[in-house]
């Protein structure tokens, strides 16, 4: 017997919930996001650019917020004590991180980008084109951090400067460093689409994925590759993640215990955070290999979860309703793939 969900209970609103009211920008919420470039957005006063959150998953251990960047403009400078990691959707430009004014370290980044905020600098956003916007989507432990701290100051004027996080090295944004199999120590990956990934055999056929520590968070991310013909078993974990389709199409299907099955047809752009010990599962229905970069869980040098219950987090594909399966098929016969089928273990 697998354990049930967690129903949440409502206490009222959350310093975090309070914060989203004074941040006076649109917030998204949900399991789905079609397409993240085609998202209105409004003025935001703090960045001085445009915003929307996304409070996505009904949780509050992360969230996420996509900005956008006037041709030629820049982003007001910030300072935080939560972590950020960024993944630059259109455009290009630059970003200057620093500890003190005169000694700067500026990194240039183009669509396609994912990189992190070192802990508590000071940083500022630039657009580099005359004509053209940046879009970018930014994951947050702002959340969990809010509501344990539940005090703003603390968390936005904090002076504390992590030198163990960022020391203004020259090659600081340069430093790629494999951990071990399928595990990334780096501070900026140029390309999601290009970045060269690890077979995962054990998970299925053709199978890729790579984890990432970026710029000492413990915030963690991955990239994973699905090939033609391959989707997931149902899977499921706590709240929080993130997860953004790179290249492919398909769809995702997500579904707690007692509930109807929902299904959100996903693109490059297209955004789904599964709930808390939601079941989910990702399903290639196109002609190339589907990639999505996730933002979840712990960095693999800062694990703090180093146990996993199977039975707790999986069902097992012939103990799964088999009609999704059949459903997965006509999906493949219609869009005319005729390569093998392959069942990811999730």
């Amino acid at each position: 017997m697998r354990l049930p969900y967690r129903d949440p209970i409502d206490l009222g609103p959350s310093p975090y919930e309070q914060f989203l009211q004074r941040e006076a920008i649109p917030v998204i919420r949900g399991y789905f996001l079609e397409d993240l470039k085609e998202v209105e957005l409004k003025p935001w006063k703090r960045m001085e650019a445009l915003g929307c959150y996304l409070n996505m998953g009904d949780q509050q251990e992360t969230n996420a917020y996509i900005c956008e960047i006037p041709p030629a403009s820049q982003i007001l400078p910030q300072r935080h004590l939560f972590e950020t990691l960024v993944y630059i959707v259109t455009g290009r430009g630059a970003t200057t991180v620093w500890h003190e004014e005169n000694a700067k370290r500026t990194f240039e980044w183009s669509a396609g980008a994912v990189f992190a905020i070192p802990l508590n600098v000071s940083y500022q956003h630039f657009n580099a084109s005359k004509d053209e916007p940046v879009r970018f989507l930014a994951g947050t432990n702002l959340p969990h951090l809010l509501n344990l701290i539940h005090n703003e100051e603390f968390i936005f004027r904090n002076p504390f400067q992590f030198r163990d996080r960022f020391t203004n090295d020259t090659d600081y944004f340069r430093r790629n460093e494999r951990l071990t199999v399928r595990s990334w120590e780096t501070n900026l990956i140029h390309d999601v689409n290009a970045f060269p990934l690890d077979e995962y055999p054990m998970k299925g056929k053709g199978v890729r994925i790579m984890r990432f520590g970026i710029a000492g968070t413990t915030y963690g991310c991955h990239i994973q590759e699905f090939p033609v013909g391959s989707r997931s078993t149902f899977h499921r974990h706590g709240p929080g993640a993130i997860v953004t389709v790179t290249q492919g199409t398909g769809f995702a299907m997500v579904w707690r215990q007692g509930e109807e099955r929902r299904r959100f047809e996903i693109r490059p752009g297209s955004i789904y955070s599964p709930g808390d010990l939601m079941y989910h599962g990702h399903f290639n229905t196109g002609h190339k290999t589907m990639r999505h970069f996730a933002m979840r869980g712990r960095s693999p040098k800062y694990s703090q979860d180093r146990y996993r219950t199977p039975l707790h987090d999986m069902i097992p594909f012939e103990e799964e309703p088999p009609e999704i399966h059949r459903e997965y098929l006509d999906e493949l016969a219609k869009n005319g793939v005729t390569e093998a089928v392959s069942v990811v273990k999730e």
